[in-house]
């Protein structure tokens, strides 16, 4: 039957209520750069870390302590060895990010997605969490993840040495924190994303931000400077961690210190974001 004769076709509805529009943002956020083989790669490459550990671990609940010598606090299965080792992720952490969400609002100004976006029932937050989401969901996957896959090996390894705190608390800390703290990162990321319309500048922008303040942190310590490495942004949130963790401040600065960095960067963020995301946007 040629298609001018079939008439109008009349709305079934499925029985399935429709997802959200910020968990549907944040499927494609995720699942787009999945497809690039190289982007698989890299994840799996942040893995490997995971997997060095967790031989250290087995030879150590095999061999006893004599592992401690080698590798030190970060292949400890106690709650702060785990908070190091997430640390030791942030080259894969800083990388991963720039790589998924520089260009997921930079794009969207871009190419005048705003009104298409804001054009359907879209609120502002359910734009911003999907978008968020995407970023959380690889920080996660390259920090929470490995950690929790390496308290469940510990634990079959040794249930009697290790005890049910590494099966139930140490992933419960590292999923707070985890949480929090990808959420406070990828709302700094996306004000960055916002500022501009390509990504490539976005990344330079996040590359200062991340590299050039752990340098500067770095010869801050160097020279016994201890004030500044509050300027450390990636840092500041590893040592308000330690509040979580039960560990002890790696930095010149307090936990409480960080905490209040941390929370200072999350309100300029979403106040930047609040001030450069219009619905009616248009870009020329």
């Amino acid at each position: 039957m040629p298609v001018y004769e079939r008439g109008y076709t009349h709305w079934q509805p499925s029985g399935r209520r429709a997802n959200p529009a910020w968990f549907v943002i944040a499927r494609r956020g995720v699942m787009e750069p999945l497809k690039r083989r190289w982007l698989l790669l890299l994840v799996l490459l942040a893995w490997v870390p995971a997997i060095v550990k967790g031989g250290i671990i087995y030879f150590k609940l095999k061999a006893g302590n004599l592992m401690d010598l080698v590798g030190g606090s970060w292949t400890s299965i106690e709650p702060e060895g785990f908070l190091r080792f997430m640390e030791g992720q942030r080259f894969f952490v800083f990388v991963l990010l720039a790589i998924t969400g520089a260009g997921l609002i930079a794009s969207d100004r871009r190419e005048n997605g705003m009104s298409l976006y804001f054009s359907r029932p879209l609120g502002l937050l359910d734009y911003i969490g999907g978008k968020a989401l995407t970023i959380v969901t690889f920080y996660c996957l390259v920090t929470l993840a490995p950690v929790c896959v390496l308290c469940l090996f510990s634990y079959l390894v040794a249930p009697g040495a290790t005890g049910a705190d590494l099966l139930f608390m140490t992933p419960l800390r590292t999923l707070v924190y985890c949480l929090l703290a990808g959420g406070s990162i990828s709302l700094v990321l996306l004000a960055f994303s916002s500022l501009g319309t390509r990504s490539i500048f976005v990344m330079v922008w996040w590359t200062i931000l991340v590299s050039g303040t752990e340098t500067i942190g770095a010869i801050a310590e160097g020279l016994g400077r201890d004030g500044l490495q509050a300027v450390n942004f990636l840092g500041q949130y590893h040592n308000a961690g330690a509040l979580l963790f039960g560990a002890e401040s790696r930095f010149g600065v307090s936990p409480w210190v960080s905490l209040g960095i941390v929370m200072a960067w999350t309100g300029l963020a979403l106040w930047v974001l609040k001030r450069q995301i219009r619905p009616v946007e248009v870009v020329s």
